[in-house]
């Protein structure tokens, strides 16, 4: 019998918020910046000394097998975080991974006596690096590119001292700007592959405490965004690029995943879900949240905060304004006892139910082409249609982007529908055949 206290067993990633102010202001960035993140910050890291958070964690999950910590920028805590690992690994025997992403703008000292502490725990580090290619100081912070390359120099030089190393994962994002630049110059595509080659060359020069083989190059695209039909039509001159010049996309392996499984489509659809309410759950203000995109939803200083700036830099801050956001705070988080059953009993008809996303996805695909938003393609080829819908669901699965665009966690933003719907999914196709595969390569920074 299920405690009514517990997560399911199912359950077995927590993403623990742990930082509230980041030194960046990137273009895209989901969470609005504001003055009260400094005094909000302030609090995460009192909580978190407390360990108050290892506290909630015993009470919801029955075990713990992956902890990653989200907010702004993990390094600003990670000495924190650092004494409290011996009694985090303790408490969850099971443990098996610790993962954050870092912009790589700050000292990443920490990082290296969180690596040695988990070595001892046979505990496995699992980190990226955030970074958009050579369109990185314009869509982060001006000078964080040299930031980056002295940083991974810094810490290499203090892994290699005690002996040790570390693998690099790159974590990229474009924006349709960046896109339309490569699109229009496909020399724009080998400057954005050949940024992260420089980085590797400038740091392995001066170091062999970090290692590149496995650094993939690929971008993911931003993500929420107000995507058009001519974005649409962008991307897909992009991708057209893309296949001419050999290169792969993230989204390439997502959809191949897809066709690799499809006899698990229909009796396993949670395999194609993200794993934020379902294996994994986020926790700020004991709240259980679906997972960190939720994170700072629920303190109501911070979001006063935004509603009183005068100019909006984020998009998605109009969500705040149509209390698409208290309604996320009110159905959308769990503290304990039945109302912990309800928020389960909710995103399990999400991971667990195809039909009416499909359905949703591929009606709108006939409503967008009829009214030419959308290419007549999708009029005509129910098949293709199909494919698309189920590609969306997989590649895009996101319950929370759903419902703060939506209102609904089972229906796809009509942008991302549009995006992907004027020649781009018809590109991105050509990638899965036999001679493009004979042709692709440097798909990773350290080699073939």
């Amino acid at each position: 019998m299920r405690e009514k206290n517990k997560l399911t067993e199912r359950a077995v990633a927590a993403e623990v918020v742990s930082s509230g102010f980041c030194p960046l202001d990137c273009d895209y960035c989901y969470i609005p910046k504001t003055s009260e993140m400094e005094r909000m910050h302030g609090e995460i890291v009192e909580k978190l000394k407390t360990g108050e958070w290892m506290d909630q964690l015993e009470e919801l999950y029955q075990d713990v097998e992956y902890l990653s910590f989200w907010g702004t920028e993990p390094l600003l805590i990670l000495d924190e975080v650092n004494e409290q690992i011996d009694e985090v690994v303790e408490r969850f025997g099971g443990l098996e991974q610790v993962s954050f992403s870092t912009s790589m703008c700050v000292d990443p000292s920490p990082i290296v006596e969180l690596k040695e502490k988990l070595d001892e725990h046979d505990v496995r580090l699992d980190w990226q690096i955030s970074a958009d290619g050579h369109y990185t100081d314009e869509n982060r912070i001006e000078g964080a590119t040299e930031k980056i390359k002295n940083n991974l120099i810094k810490l290499g030089k203090m892994l290699e001292e005690r002996g040790d190393e570390l693998s690099v994962k790159w974590k990229g994002t474009i924006s349709i700007d960046n896109i339309e630049k490569m699109a229009e110059d496909p020399e724009e595509i080998e400057r954005y592959m050949e940024y992260y080659d420089e980085i590797r060359d400038e740091v392995v020069e001066e170091t062999s405490g970090i290692d590149f083989e496995n650094a993939r190059k690929f971008p993911t695209l931003v993500v929420p965004g107000k995507y058009t039909s001519e974005d649409g039509e962008v991307l897909a001159k992009y991708l057209e690029r893309m296949v001419e010049k050999g290169y792969l996309t993230t989204y390439t392996l997502r959809l191949k995943r897809v066709m690799r499984f499809e006899d698990e489509l229909e009796e396993k659809p949670s395999m194609f879900s993200c794993s934020g309410g379902d294996s994994n759950f986020g926790m700020d203000e004991g709240n259980v949240h679906v997972c960190h995109r939720t994170f700072f939803h629920d303190r109501e200083r911070y979001i006063q905060s935004i509603k009183d700036q005068e100019e909006y830099k984020n998009w998605d801050v109009s969500l705040f304004e149509k209390g698409i956001v208290d309604m996320e705070v009110e159905n959308y988080m769990a503290k304990s006892g039945e109302d912990l059953i309800r928020f389960q009993y909710i995103l399990r008809n999400f991971h667990d139910h195809w039909m009416l996303k499909l359905d949703n996805t591929k009606v709108m695909l006939i409503e967008l082409a009829k009214c030419g938003q959308a290419d007549e393609i999708y009029l005509e080829d129910e098949g293709l249609r199909e494919l698309l819908a189920l590609f969306l669901h997989s590649s895009h699965s996101c319950p929370v982007e759903n419902l703060l665009n939506t209102s609904v966690v089972h229906f796809m933003p009509v942008s991302l529908i549009r995006l992907w719907s004027n020649g781009a999914f018809q590109e991105l196709l050509k990638t899965l055949n036999d001679s493009f595969a004979e042709r692709q390569d440097g798909i990773f920074v350290g080699g073939s």
